[in-house]
């Protein structure tokens, strides 16, 4: 979510310094422009007009009565943006404005680099580049620290008559990791995260499918999704067709 807001922050400044450049490219070729002299022509002007029969043949040819069909009447859209185009470049067009423009730039450079520096410490660097499974340790807190002490099946039994299908997710996701462990694939560790345990996968047959369960249950659990039973069961049967 906050990558999204960081695009559509800097899409929109970039936005602001295309417009604000193309008004001090106008702004500079308008001071540019200088008074031409147009030298005086003394010469005899001869006026030749068409015979009076080819004028008649040219006035009633409707080809040429261009001035039956007016220009189409601007809409009120079309005249606003007109007119704000116009106080632009006025407001723009003047030294002061050339000036505030450059400032407007610089304080807009200042703000993005800010925001991005505020963003990228709040939201933890690592995570912008491996989601959200890279910052987001498994929570033990509620269960023994040993995962092989833990009666998962009990649990999972409890949650279920509670239906608490979340929870229920939870406990198998934790469970297949004691399996995982059990089977010495993984190497379980209290504050280890998802990313951690795919990366000890990488090189096994278990890969995709681990990191296919391990979406799901961070897309439920800490996305805090709420599962009824036709989905909690469909969920399920993913975690039941991964087999080691």
């Amino acid at each position: 979510m906050q990558n999204n807001i960081i695009k559509i922050y800097l899409s929109f400044i970039f936005f602001l310094f295309g417009l604000f450049h193309s008004l001090t490219i106008y702004s500079a070729c308008d001071s540019l422009k200088t008074t031409k002299t147009v030298a005086s022509d003394s010469s005899r002007i001869e006026i030749r007009e068409p015979a009076a029969e080819k004028q008649k043949e040219l006035l009633n040819n409707p080809e040429y009565k261009y001035d039956r069909v007016g220009p189409a009447p601007k809409t009120p859209w079309q005249r606003f943006k007109e007119w704000l185009s116009r106080k632009i470049q006025e407001l723009f067009s003047s030294k002061g404005g050339e000036i505030s423009l450059t400032i407007l730039k610089y304080a807009l450079i200042i703000a993005a680099i800010v925001l991005i520096v505020f963003l990228l410490l709040k939201n933890n660097i690592r995570s912008l580049f491996y989601g959200k499974s890279a910052r987001v340790a498994i929570d033990f807190k509620e269960f023994e620290e040993d995962i092989h002490t833990i009666n998962f099946d009990e649990l999972i039994a409890i949650a279920l008559s509670e239906k608490d299908f979340r929870r229920a997710v939870r406990l198998h996701f934790l469970k297949l990791l004691k399996e995982l462990t059990t089977k010495n694939l993984i190497a379980w560790k209290i504050d280890k995260t998802n990313k951690d345990y795919h990366i000890e996968l990488l090189n096994t047959q278990y890969s995709s499918s681990f990191k296919e369960l391990a979406f799901l249950y961070e897309y439920i659990w800490y996305g805090d999704f709420q599962l009824d039973e036709d989905n909690f069961r469909i969920t399920i049967e993913k975690f039941k067709s991964f087999t080691i």
